[in-house]
C-alpha cells in the first residue's frame, strides 16, 4: 500500500504575484530514548521513519529524551531533555535528603516545567510512543508516570497536539501514577494502544478506554530495507537466547530479587548446557545494552565454572548496542527464546519462530497474536523441562507456522499505516 504524502499548499500573496511557502510542520516524539534500550530505540526509528516519510519535506522532527546526546548521536535527530535534573545522589541523610528538595528539586522542576513549554513552542504536534512509558514498575511515581504528564501538559499550554500512538501498559501499582496517567491520557487528542491486553488494562486500573483504538508495536513498522538477509542454515539449528536482569521494585526487595534473579540464573543455564548437548548452536541476545550485560555475564561465569567455554561449545555473545547489530544476530538464528519483548518481535519480524520467558503478559500477548499462543512460560516459575518439550514442539513445525506469523506481519503493518494516515490527518 503506497502511503499518502501530505504537503503544505503554498500560499499567495495577490499583491507581489509571489509565492509565500508555508511554514514546516513541526513534531516531537517523545518516549524513553536514550537510555539503551534497544527496543525502544527502533521505536523512534519506525515513527521517525514513517512520519517523515509521508510529510516529504513539509515537516521537522525532534526527539524529547531522557538522554538527549546519546539519541541525537543515534538517529541524527535534534533531541531535547525530558529533563535538566540529575536524580543520582551520593548522601541520603535526612538533613541533606530536605536540603535537596529544598534547593534543587522545586526550582529543577520549576526549570523542567518552563524549559518544556518553551521547548514545544511552535510545535503542531507530540507523539507519545510507547517505550514502556505508562508503568511505575521500575520507578516511581514521580519517574516516567510524572513526566508523562509533564511534557502533556507542557504540550496543550504550548499550544500543540497530543497523540498517544500504539503504547503498552505496565503494572501502575502508586495512586499518584495512576493519577499522572489518567490526566495525561484525558488531554490527549488521539489515543491507540499496542493491543487489547494494553487497552484491559489501562481500563481496570485508571482510564476508560472504551472509546479508543487498537493498532499494533510502532516496531511492525520498521522499513524493510532495515533488515538484513537472514544467513541460510547449513546444518545445525540455532537458538537465539535472550537474557534479562528482570526486577519490580515493588514486588520484591533487593535480597528477594537476588535469590529470584540466581533461580532463573541456574535454570537458564541448564538449559543451555541442555542445548549444546544435542548440538544446537546457541547465540546470546541483548534487548538492552545497559542492564543485560550482568545477565550475560553472570550466565557465562556459571556455564564456565561448570565447565563449558563458549567458544568450545558454540555459543557466540557478542553483545549489541544499537539496533542494527541486534538484527543482524537475530538474522543469524532459526528460533528466537528470550524475555525481551522487541527480541521477539523482531524476529517474527524475519519469520523466526519464538518462545516467550514472561516477565510481563505483553509477550504473551504479542506471540497469541501470531499464532504462537502457547509458546511461553512465566520467567519466576520457569520449567526447563517444558522449555525443552515446548522448543522441540515448535522446532517441529517451524516452517508450518511461518506462514501465518507473515501473513499478520503484514497486516500489522497495513494497520500501522493506516494509523499514521488517521496522525498525520490531525494536522
Amino acid at each position: 500500500m503506497t502511503p499518502n504524502v501530505v504537503q503544505a499548499e503554498p500560499t499567495v500573496d495577490r499583491r507581489q504575484r509571489q509565492v509565500v511557502p508555508v511554514a514546516k510542520r513541526k513534531i516531537g516524539l517523545f518516549g524513553i530514548f536514550g537510555i539503551q534500550n534497544l527496543g525502544n530505540e527502533c521505536t523512534l526509528q519506525a515513527i521517525y521513519y514513517n512520519s517523515s516519510e509521508r510529510m516529504g519535506g513539509d515537516a521537522e522532527f525532534f526527539a524529547i529524551s531522557f538522554k538527549a546526546e546519546d539519541t541525537a548521536k543515534r538517529h541524527q535527530l535534534r533531541s531535547v531533555p525530558v529533563t535538566l535534573q540529575d536524580f543520582e545522589h551520593v548522601r541520603s541523610g535526612a538533613l541533606a535528603k530536605l536540603g535537596r528538595i529544598l534547593f534543587r528539586r522545586i526550582p529543577g522542576e520549576v526549570r523542567d516545567w518552563i524549559t518544556a513549554v518553551k521547548s514545544l513552542r511552535g510545535t503542531d504536534m507530540v507523539f507519545m510512543t510507547g517505550t514502556g512509558m505508562l508503568t511505575d514498575y521500575s520507578t516511581s511515581a514521580l519517574g516516567f508516570p510524572y513526566h508523562v504528564f509533564l511534557w502533556t501538559v507542557a504540550a496543550k499550554l504550548a499550544g500543540c497536539k497530543v497523540c498517544f500512538v500504539s503504547v503498552g501498559v505496565g503494572p501502575l501499582y502508586e495512586r499518584l501514577s495512576r493519577f499522572f496517567i489518567r490526566r495525561a491520557l484525558t488531554l490527549a487528542d488521539f489515543r491507540s494502544f499496542r493491543d487489547e491486553f494494553s487497552k484491559n488494562r489501562i481500563a481496570r486500573s485508571c482510564f476508560d478506554s472504551s472509546r479508543d483504538h487498537v493498532y499494533p508495536d510502532l516496531a511492525w513498522s520498521l522499513p524493510p530495507s532495515m533488515f538484513p538477509r537472514r544467513t541460510p542454515r547449513t546444518g545445525r539449528m540455532r537458538i537465539g537466547l535472550g537474557m534479562m536482569d528482570h526486577y519490580d521494585i515493588h514486588l520484591a526487595n533487593s535480597t528477594q530479587h537476588e535469590q529470584e534473579y540466581r533461580v532463573y540464573l541456574g535454570k537458564t543455564a541448564e538449559f543451555v548446557q541442555w542445548l549444546v548437548s544435542r548440538n544446537y548452536e546457541v547465540r546470546i541476545l541483548q534487548g538492552d545494552a545497559r542492564h543485560d550485560g550482568r545477565g550475560r555475564a553472570d550466565l557465562k561465569a556459571l556455564l564456565e565454572s561448570r565447565g563449558m567455554r563458549y567458544d568450545q561449545a558454540g555459543v557466540h555473545d557478542e553483545g549489541a548496542s544499537t539496533v542494527d547489530e541486534l538484527l543482524t544476530q537475530i538474522a543469524q538464528v532459526d528460533l528466537v527464546v528470550s524475555p525481551r519483548f522487541h527480541n521477539l518481535l523482531l524476529g517474527l519480524m524475519m519469520d523466526i519462530p519464538a518462545i516467550s520467558i514472561s516477565y510481563d503478559p505483553k509477550s504473551d500477548s504479542l506471540l497469541k497474536g501470531v499464532g504462537l499462543g502457547k509458546y511461553h512460560q512465566k520467567m519466576s516459575e520457569l520449567d526447563v523441562e517444558k522449555l525443552k518439550t515446548q522448543l522441540l514442539d515448535l522446532e517441529a513445525e517451524l516452517e508450518s507456522v511461518k506462514p501465518a506469523i507473515r501473513k499478520k506481519a503484514a497486516d500489522y503493518r497495513r494497520q500501522l499505516d493506516e494509523q499514521y494516515g488517521a496522525l498525520l490527518a490531525l494536522l
